[in-house]
């Protein structure tokens, strides 16, 4: 049987042709019933269309920073920074979600979140870099809100595969991020960093609006308690080999932001990367990461998470390898296309394996795992900014995210569900 691709990213949508099917179940027609359906499928059409407006926003960073290396004279420790500001910003902010996300809802905390991407955009590009890293750290705040919030609500909204929804919806955010280079190509040449920072402003405020009518129309009721005192932390992290998943989180978040937000810099650096107006690496990147987050639902019911995770960070791995060997464009490509097929599974599997290690804890301890995944996002990229000044090549801070490829490994061993039931 074939599904469209409604069905696919709505997946608690029912089709009626199964009621032409002998033997299957009569599809309910009661009016309260298609009425939470079609409030299910607004909603999935609401994350999804943010996760694509979110992929653009995480990504943007990298795509301009060669322009604000050249505009302000940055060296890559100060370059490096401006990564920093936006995931520091994430990691403050995810760290709030375990009292936020169960005292006012996902559709409160998601309207902030984009409200704060458009606060961030309406600085952006004005004034000297330090003003800049400000406006970064804002909508990187806003990330840490969004971010979380959405993935766990792709967990409990009514679906026949956890781990293939969230993969779904990671894979929207991929489409942003394929797509952002594209757009920075195309428009900076004519409206500039400025021009891009208000139309994103634009879009933020445009979907926060969507989450508050979401919320006015079928509120959430309020937990009952939204703080936990630190006895109850420490005894549901006891149950788990906690420690490797937060080093997963960490490690992964860096290797990701880290790759793909100097792969740009990195090609204009190599020969002919200079004179090119569209920097296509990181396109390539986010491009293979896309297709890998394409196929990882279909591969998930076939085939387990650990083997589909520790594959990919061998291709993870072997891509950072040539990038930092590579020396002309077409194999700075190459290594980018597999570093990001490498890197593709692995969130949607980290944050599946989250909520099958916790059940519905996660929901206030993921907020410890999401923010370290933002540390990850701001420390490692900072890093390797720093090592590549101090050795005046940016392949030196390559190694940084080929050494993350190969501990991870170890750590996933460790820490899947299945290893733990063994």
């Amino acid at each position: 049987m074939t599904h469209s691709l409604g069905e696919l990213l709505m997946p608690d949508r029912q089709s009626e042709s199964l009621a032409a099917i002998p033997g299957s179940p009569p599809v309910s027609r009661d009016p309260a019933r298609l009425e939470s359906a079609a409030q299910t499928r607004s909603e999935w059409i609401l994350l999804h269309a943010g996760f694509v407006a979110v992929g653009i926003i995480t990504t943007l960073i990298g795509n301009v920073l060669p322009t604000f290396i050249h505009q302000w004279s940055l060296t890559d420790s100060q370059a490096g920074f401006l990564i920093a500001a936006q995931f520091t910003g994430s990691s403050l902010a995810t760290l709030l979600t375990s009292v936020l996300l169960p005292r006012f809802g996902f559709a409160r905390v998601l309207c902030a979140g984009f409200l704060a991407f458009s606060l961030g955009f309406s600085f952006l590009g004005l004034g000297p870099w330090f003003i800049a890293a400000v406006s970064v750290f804002v909508y990187g705040f806003g990330y840490g809100l969004v971010n979380p919030a959405t993935n766990l609500r792709g967990t409990v909204l009514p679906s026949k595969n956890v781990a293939s929804t969230v993969s779904l919806l990671n894979l929207s955010w991929t489409v942003g991020a394929v797509s952002c280079p594209l757009v920075v190509g195309q428009l900076l040449p004519r409206i500039g960093v400025r021009g891009i920072a208000i139309a994103l402003a634009v879009v933020g405020i445009v979907i926060a609006a969507g989450h508050l009518h979401r919320h006015s129309s079928s509120p959430e009721p309020a937990a009952e308690r939204a703080t936990r005192p630190f006895s109850e932390w420490m005894h549901n992290l006891a149950q788990a080999p906690s420690v490797s998943l937060l080093l997963i989180f960490f490690l992964y978040v860096g290797t990701e932001v880290g790759v793909g937000n100097w792969a740009a810099t990195q090609e204009k650096r190599l020969p002919g990367g200079a004179l090119s107006t569209v920097l296509l690496a990181p396109s390539f990147f986010y491009g293979f990461l896309l297709v890998g987050r394409a196929i990882s639902p279909i591969l998930v019911r076939r085939i387990s998470t650990i083997a589909i995770s520790m594959t990919g960070l061998v291709s993870a791995a072997f891509g950072t390898m040539v990038i930092i060997l590579a020396h002309q464009t077409h194999w700075l490509f190459a290594g980018a296309a597999f570093a990001g097929l490498g890197c593709a599974p692995q969130y949607p599997i980290f944050v599946t394996w989250l909520a099958q290690t916790f059940g519905k804890n996660a929901t206030w301890l993921s907020a410890l795992f999401f923010g370290a995944a933002g540390a990850g996002g701001a420390a490692l990229p900072w890093f390797m900014g720093i090592v590549g000044a101090q050795a005046d090549s940016l392949r030196a801070g390559f190694a940084l995210p080929l050494a993350a490829c190969f501990l991870m490994v170890i750590f996933t061993a460790r820490c899947h569900p299945r290893a733990r039931a063994d």
